[in-house]
Parts: C-alpha cells; structure tokens; sequence
C-alpha cells in the first residue's frame, strides 16, 4: 500500500496546551489545522508514520534515522516534564532509509520538531510505528525519490509529517527580530505551495537563508516523495514565526475504483466489467463530470473524460471513462494488461462551469479551462506539468478544439479536485 496520506505542520512547543497555559489560543487557526491533521491520519488508518524533522540530528552531507526499539521524549526543557510519549519504532523501514546517501542510524531522545506533531498524533487518537529521520540539508529531491521507492516496498498504510517553521523573522517585537525577506519568504512559500507546488524548491536559497526558515528542506523532501495537490489549511506568524499548516497528499478510493474497473475488463471481459458493483460511499453517488488519466513511468498514458455528468453517478462516469482512457485516447495505442503493474491512475472531478469573459480570470494552477467556436470545444485541465502560463493553457485549449490560435473564443474555466492512487 506505501504512502497514503502526508503533510507540512508546524513545532512550536507554545501550541501544547501543557506549556502554553492559554497562550497556544493565539494560534487558533494552527491549533484548529493541526488537529484536523492528526484526524485525518486516524481516517486514513496510517499505520506507520515517517517524521522529517529539521530539529533531528543534522548532518551537511546525508542523514540521521532513529535507530532505537522505543522511540522516546518528554517536554522537560519547556516546563512540562509530565508531558512524554512513547512509540514503537518501525525498525525494518529505519534500516532500510538508513541506506540513503550518507544515511547514519542513530540513538537519541525524540526532539520538538517530532514531539510536538506526535502530541497531536496521539490526542487524535491514533497509534502504530514511528521513524525519525532528519531533514536533507541538500539536495531534498534526490532524497523523496528514493523514499518513494523504498516506501513501496512495504505493504502496510504509511504517513508523512514533514515537521518545520517557516520564517523566524517577522516581527520586531518577536523572538528573532524582523527582516525584510521573513514575510516575503513566507508569502512565496504559501503562494507556490497553494498554485504550483513543483516551484517550491526554486525559491532562492538567499531569501530563505534570510528568512531564518528551517522547514523548507522538509517540505522540499515530503513534496519530493509524492505529487499532490497541497491544500494549505491555515497560516499564521503571531509570535513572530511563520506557522503553516497544509495537506500536502492524500490517496483516494476513486483511481482504486478505476483501477479496479480496468482491470476487471482487461482480466475477465465485458460481462464482468458490467456486474462490477461500485464501492459505497457519499463520493461515488454525485454526479460530476470527470477525467480518468493513466501515467506510465511519468509519462501520459491516456486521458479521457466528460465535462458534465454523463450517467447515474459518479462511479458510472469513473468506470466508463477508465475504459476510454485507456483504449480510446486516439494519441495512444490501447492499454494491455500486461502493463497494468505499471500505470499510475488519477481521477479529476470537475466543478461547475464558469463563463469567463478574459484571460485574466484564469489561473492555470487553480482553473481548467474550455474553449468553444464554431461549434468546436476543447478542454484542458489545470496543474499540468509544463504549463505555466495562461497564454499556453488557452493555446493547447484551441489546438485541441482545432481551433486556430489568433480565433475568438468563448471561454469558461472550473476547478478541480485530483484524486490521487
């Protein structure tokens, strides 16, 4: 199964009730995002949870896991020595990270940075294994895509809580003072992460070194390990540094569903495609229009979809547009079963049209959009790889409708939701 659920939060010690004594109130919306955080693992029933933190053992080339049976920590050092946890560590997966480039195992008490997510882990209720690794002081990208192929060779449910503040400089009156580059950083990190999450890394290592950040690495790594659709749930800098708080991915049962359905078709024929009984689930009964695309080694494989609803409910349109991505998409050859193992399967369920009336109502990283004239419509779906601008969406939106470039068009844009394996 490997990874099914990550996310970015926050370490201030201030946000435990236990040590904040009432102050952690002013960070309401960070207290209310992280425990919807911590929920959402307990949903997800995450059985495993792999922890960056900035605050681990820190090396300049490779990095620190946790080696120890129990993973183990208190709160001493805040003033709330009552406060201690306790967690099995998931010792298999430690030795495995632990062959990373320059991977170290190492014996220690757990730190803040892991201490406070885990507060929040267990008042959710949630319990299982825990690893600790430190963050990459280099290089982050090169690590995520190593963890991914090592987290696929484990079977049980797996988390990431990539743990970090971000600038420690936003305020005169805070802790670290204010520098002109703390809110910018700040503002950058939030807007790539919320629009186009693949641009984090390329935030310049200047500002974040004057920023007096020490989560981006950690956020690079879990963004790395996975692609996503980040929701940043909430952001706030009340004692002078930034705490963001943000979904960064989350598998779903819609692509499973596809998945199924295409399977069960290439495997088994028509007839048992057609007894299929869908999954239950609120999801599965709306009617949406919907895109099922199939990727193989990061590369489109077939994508095919409706812009309104077409049958009965949801699972319907997922079924029946699996089978169209994958054996009518006149760009492709047809999918044989023998690459099943190897396709990666997304599902994008549309939102309401929008008529729009310019260019700058779009945004390529939030909206898709259509085109239409002379009776001819194309579509594109936003957050694609490569697009970047408005003018491009709107141009691949008009060869598509074999339309040409310099013709008017009606215009509406919609937003997604991408459900990932």
């Amino acid at each position: 199964m490997a990874l099914v659920y990550s996310a970015f939060v926050p370490h201030p010690p201030i946000i435990v009730p236990e040590i904040g004594r009432g102050e952690e109130e002013k960070c309401a919306a960070t207290l209310k995002s992280f425990r919807q955080i911590a929920c959402s693992f307990v949903e997800q029933e995450v059985e495993t949870v792999l922890i960056i933190s900035p605050h681990a053992p820190l090396l300049r080339e490779g990095v620190v896991i946790l080696q120890d049976p129990q993973l183990e920590g208190d709160f001493t050092q805040f003033r709330a020595p009552q406060v201690s946890l306790s967690f099995p560590n998931h010792q298999e997966l430690a030795q495995e990270l632990s062959k990373l480039p320059g991977g170290v195992l190492y014996s220690t008490q757990l730190d803040h940075g892991t201490m406070v997510p885990l507060y929040f882990l267990k008042e959710a209720g949630w319990h299982g294994k825990v690893v600790v690794m430190s963050m990459p002081y280099s290089n982050p990208e090169v690590y995520g895509n190593k963890i991914a192929s090592i987290l696929k060779e484990f079977s049980e449910r797996i988390g990431i809580l990539a743990s970090g503040d971000l600038s420690h400089k936003l305020r005169e009156d805070g802790p670290y003072g204010l520098h002109p580059s703390g809110p910018i950083l700040d503002q950058e990190i939030a807007t790539r992460l919320a629009h186009n999450p693949s641009t984090v890394k390329d935030i310049p290592k200047k500002l974040a070194e004057e920023g007096a950040e020490c989560g981006w690495r950690s956020l690079r790594l879990a963004l790395a390990v996975q692609e996503g659709l980040p929701q940043v749930l909430s952001y706030e800098g009340t004692f002078g540094v930034g705490y963001l708080v943000a979904e960064l991915y989350k598998t779903s049962p819609l692509p499973h569903w596809a998945r199924a359905c295409l399977e069960t078709y290439l495997k088994e024929g028509k007839r048992k495609f057609k007894d299929l009984t869908p999954p239950e689930g609120a999801e599965f009964q709306l009617q949406r229009g919907c895109f099922v695309t199939l990727n193989q080694d990061g590369n489109l494989r077939g994508c095919i979809g409706t812009i309104a609803p077409t049958r009965d409910n949801l699972a319907q349109e997922i079924a029946f547009n699996a089978l169209a991505a994958a054996f009518e998409d006149p760009r492709f050859r047809p999918v044989e079963i023998d690459e099943l193992p190897y396709l990666s399967i997304s599902v994008d369920v549309l939102g309401e049209m929008e008529k729009i009336k310019s260019l700058e109502e779009l945004d390529p990283h939030r909206y898709g959009v259509v085109v239409q004239n002379r009776g001819r419509r194309g579509l594109l779906l936003p957050h694609l790889e490569g697009i970047d601008t408005v003018e491009e969406q709107v141009s691949i939106a008009k060869q598509k409708a074999g339309l040409s470039q310099d013709e008017s068009v009606e215009m509406w844009r919609f937003e997604v939701v991408r459900h990932f394996e």
